[in-house]
């Protein structure tokens, strides 16, 4: 093999082995940005407030008004409106009943 093509090749090897980590680079996945689902059984109140229209307040219901069976839950036993709900529905979660 040519030295250059070795040079080449060796410059592809190292970017696509230090490409994962460099966060300067455009074409790196932002999979990490995506926040992950919040469990309404098991979640802190202070992850609780992180959700959109979720103030101190609605997260301390959320936390007095556990174990949820479904995130509708919320709706059905007063703790949330609807609206709100809709508002949270992609980012909340029920895994596991609280102990």
């Amino acid at each position: 093999m040519p030295p250059a093509v070795a040079r080449l090749a060796s410059l592809v090897l190292a970017t696509a082995l230090a490409a994962p980590a460099c966060s300067l680079l455009p074409w790196r996945s932002h999979a990490s940005d995506e926040p992950a689902p919040v469990d309404l059984n098991r979640a802190s109140l202070r992850s609780l407030e992180k959700l959109p229209g979720i103030t101190p307040s609605i997260a301390r219901r959320i936390v007095e008004g556990r174990p949820y069976e479904e995130p509708h839950d919320l709706v059905t036993r007063g703790v949330l409106t609807q609206r709100e709900l809709d508002r949270i529905l992609d980012r909340v979660v029920v895994k596991s009943r609280a102990r």
